[in-house]
């Protein structure tokens, strides 16, 4: 999961965001598994349904309104 979070932009809004949600933040560790499901989760869907990968697919369960914590 490292090496992923440090190549695609992507992936590393979503870890991010669980990082530092306000509601529930989740720890380092724990957001990795997240994001790791994910990614399998993605891949399903690809392989099983055919469908092109969608970046902004992916992200869009993702509500980003007011939640963060201010850094």
């Amino acid at each position: 999961m490292i090496p992923l979070l440090a190549s695609n932009k992507e992936f590393r809004e979503v870890y991010d965001y669980y990082v530092t949600r306000v509601k529930n933040p989740l720890k380092r560790r724990q957001a990795m598994v997240a994001v790791g499901c994910k990614l399998i989760r993605v891949f399903y869907a690809v392989l099983t349904k055919g469908l092109d990968y969608d970046r902004t697919k992916m992200k869009s369960d993702i509500h980003r309104d007011s939640e963060l914590i201010a850094a």
